[in-house]
């Protein structure tokens, strides 16, 4: 099934079987994210090597994205069967390090709460799902009275919309994650709980430390992003919006608009973006989505998203096959009728210069194909950008470039062993993968984009109306 949308699946217990990759793989996905809040380092470096092993075995590219867990705040552990908070009752929290346990006090692993806390100040438990309000502060001890009541479990997760937190994104835990993640050669890497691009040009800084050329995703989920989202969009070469504390902190009605402007502002800027959290959700039990989801989704794609994320439905749920599936099939339902708008370079170079003749073709001569050579997937990028009716076909020498490209929209990339140095080898590629692959057929138009000498970073400078013959 051809979708130009990009799939993001969460690999866990539900998925990680060879088995069941390879079927996920062959159902539509293009991404598999590995959440770094969970898992042993070992249990990973055995998941990155399967995925290689499947990615070579259907010789096609897998991205592999690491999540970092980011300073995630939670609450400390307690009873097995949690706790019940009732509606008007009063629940004292307090630092992880203090030894105090009570049936009306937990502790929290966030030692500035007392400091910071106002009374009439919200604080929400479990994803939103409990809510407390500010009573008063005694010394470390912030008392809390119980506004929306339920089961509180071990490790819920905690969230202080309106304090601006004094954790760094980028915590000790995350740091050597990704010295981890480094050395198993993962394609992107996301940083969670974004609030500035200080957080962004830290990671990067990190990478450039240890030699590795890794591009960045920022993840939007704090209102402070939202602040600071254009500078931010600057710093990153991707952005995921993350809707699930997004929608905790700063309330779920004023999601949607946010998330069809931090898409276009990607779009805007070229670069990939993903819409995460609770597409499928009906699917982790059940096999088929409501259709609430469905149009979800499809909104999604009619927004010019790059990709859309699997959670919970393929890392833990019944039918991480058949969700999917459904991604893949709303996607190839959708794409077909849309029309994007056509956006402004982002800047003025001549790659940009090209990509909008690229779109002119594109509109005019209904070509199905658009063979574009890039080293750095820079091209690739761009002629995406203009989200074309054609599909891109990235040739790239480069096999890091080949699996990080597979988040793109609407990009096959392809990765070849010899290196085009003319333009008539250029061509030559492009015609024998086409015809070979039973992609086109002699006697085809296709548009050829790329750059004479070779090897240039952001060194497009020729585009070509091919028609297709055979190499001998």
């Amino acid at each position: 099934m051809m979708h130009r949308t990009k799939i993001v699946a969460t690999i866990g217990p539900a998925s990680s079987s060879r088995e069941t990759l390879v079927q996920m793989v062959q159902q539509g996905m293009n991404v598999a994210r590995l959440n770094f809040s969970h898992g042993s380092y070992e249990a990973h470096a055995e998941m990155v090597g399967l995925l290689r092993s499947v990615s070579e075995e259907l010789d096609t590219p897998i991205t592999i994205l690491q999540d970092l867990q980011g300073p995630k705040i939670r609450v400390g552990m307690l009873p097995d069967e949690g706790i019940v908070l009732k509606v008007g009752e009063k629940l004292t929290l307090v630092p992880q390090s203090e030894d105090r346990s009570a049936s009306d006090t937990v502790c929290i692993d966030y030692p500035y709460l007392a400091e910071e806390a106002k009374p009439g100040e919200q604080i929400l438990l479990d994803d939103g799902l409990l809510e407390l309000e500010i009573f008063a502060v005694d010394g470390e001890a912030v008392i809390c009275k119980v506004v929306e009541g339920g089961t509180l479990k071990s490790r819920k997760g905690v969230n202080l919309p309106s304090l601006n937190l004094r954790l760094p994104s980028m915590t000790k835990k995350d740091q050597k994650d990704l010295e981890f993640g480094i050395s198993q050669g993962i394609d992107w890497v996301s940083l969670s709980f974004v609030r500035q691009a200080e957080d962004i040009r830290f990671l990067k800084q990190f990478l450039v430390e240890r030699q590795a050329d890794i591009p960045v995703m920022a993840k939007i989920e704090k209102p402070q992003a939202i602040a600071h989202l254009d500078e931010i969009i600057a710093e990153c070469d991707g952005l995921m919006v993350a809707r699930g504390d997004l929608g905790v902190e700063i309330t779920p009605e004023k999601v949607p608009f946010l998330q069809k402007e931090i898409i276009r502002k990607c779009n805007l800027k070229n670069i990939p973006v993903i819409t995460a959290t609770q597409m499928l959700d009906s699917m982790i039990h059940n096999p088929r989505p409501t259709r609430a989801e469905a149009s979800d989704v499809a909104n999604a794609i009619i927004d010019g998203t790059d990709a859309v994320m699997l959670s919970g439905e393929s890392a833990v749920g019944k039918y991480p096959l058949k969700s999917v599936s459904m991604l893949a099939k709303i996607a190839s339902s959708i794409e077909p009728k849309l029309q994007f708008v056509n956006n402004p370079p982002a800047t003025t170079d001549q790659t940009h210069a090209l990509s909008e003749a690229l779109n002119a073709i594109d509109q005019i001569l209904n070509l199905r194909y658009i063979a574009c050579f890039t080293a750095t997937g820079y091209t690739a990028q761009i002629a995406s950008g203009e989200r074309p009716k054609a599909m891109v076909v990235a040739f790239t020498p480069s096999i890091d470039v080949y699996h990080r490209l597979n988040l793109v929209w609407g990009v096959k990339p392809v990765y070849i062993d010899r290196e085009g140095t003319t333009f008539e080898e250029l061509v030559e590629i492009a015609e024998n993968y086409l015809i070979d692959q039973q992609l086109a057929h002699s006697g085809e138009q296709i548009l050829i984009m790329g750059g004479i000498p070779t090897q240039i970073s952001q060194g497009t400078n020729f585009l070509k109306i091919h028609t297709l013959k055979k190499a001998s």
